[in-house]
């Protein structure tokens, strides 16, 4: 048993299902997508792609004066939502190699048996910096579907780009929610600001560590959580990136970059690849601009 979210819930969880067998058997990942909300697929990415982000990552950490040669928190780092998370966060943003990563043929390959049609890789891309013992800001369980809206048939990919034992903050997934379509939510700290109501669902936790390479996939109505980064010196550092099929509707600011404090061009200042600047214009797209505010939806709980 141990704590997630901001509330501190404590839960017991049963190991994730390694669906890395099924990669050769599109039929057999989207019935356990169906069926579970998700997919843990162990080794997928070779871990050098993942260590040369986790790289860059850090070095902007140690230039903000986060962290000493070695990694090592300095102080009190701070954590997102924060003013200044933004020191760390936006240099971030405009790391090619972040970006980059979200395209590797063997995430895509695997969103491509999900959709069966050509995958649409969002631009919106997230990177998480948790500073140890981040009891109090751990991201609460929730539903991504809230946030990214347009179609429900979103994909979330979860990659720490380090090993992550659960102690070091991993995220946790409770299986079969995503078939409960959008559960009320209740305001809550930690990133989002908002926790699904998951009071009355019978479906088990799964969670497990992660190797560098392992990756988590999980449809956007699937209720997850971070566990709390209880280390006393590491920071857990961690990728969101989201895909959907290209026929499906988007909504508008799902094509903006994460938090929308920098533009695009702003943020490709620099780049050599081309072909990952503006890819999405390539396709008609549904674009939908109205969104609805869950936040004021959102009931106050002591």
């Amino acid at each position: 048993m141990t704590g997630i979210g901001s509330n501190d819930q404590q839960v017991n969880y049963r190991p994730f299902v390694d669906s890395r067998e099924l990669l050769e058997r599109p039929d057999r990942l989207r019935e356990h997508m169906g069926d579970s909300g998700y997919l843990f697929v162990s080794g997928l990415v070779p871990p050098e792609a993942l260590r040369e982000v986790y790289d860059d990552i850090s070095a902007v950490v140690r230039a903000v004066s986060w962290a000493d040669e070695e990694n090592r928190p300095i102080g009190s780092p701070p954590m997102e939502g924060d003013a200044a998370y933004w020191d760390a966060y936006d240099p971030v943003q405009c790391l090619e190699s972040f970006h980059a990563l979200a395209h590797r043929p063997e995430i895509v390959g695997v969103i491509k048996a999900l959709v069966q049609e050509e995958v649409l890789v969002h631009p919106r891309n997230i990177a998480r910096i948790v500073s140890p013992q981040s009891q109090g800001r751990t991201t609460p369980p929730h539903q991504d579907n809230i946030y990214i809206q347009g179609t429900p048939d979103t994909y979330s990919v979860w990659m720490p780009l380090m090993d992550c034992p659960i102690e070091l903050g991993g995220l946790c997934v409770l299986e079969g929610s995503h078939r409960h379509g959008v559960l009320p939510v209740y305001k809550a700290a930690g990133p989002g600001g908002l926790a699904a109501d998951t009071e009355g669902l019978e479906q088990a936790w799964r969670a497990s560590g992660f190797r560098t390479g392992d990756a988590l996939f999980f449809h956007s109505r699937a209720v997850h959580a971070a566990f709390h980064n209880q280390t006393a010196d590491t920071f857990r550092l961690s990728i969101d990136y989201r895909y959907q099929g290209v026929s499906e509707p988007i909504i508008a600011d799902g094509l903006l970059p994460h938090f929308g404090r920098l533009d695009w061009e702003r943020i490709y200042e620099g780049w050599e690849n081309e072909g990952l600047k503006y890819y999405w214009k390539k396709w008609p797209l549904q674009v939908e601009t109205e969104r609805v505010s869950y936040h004021d939806k959102a009931e106050e709980r002591g």
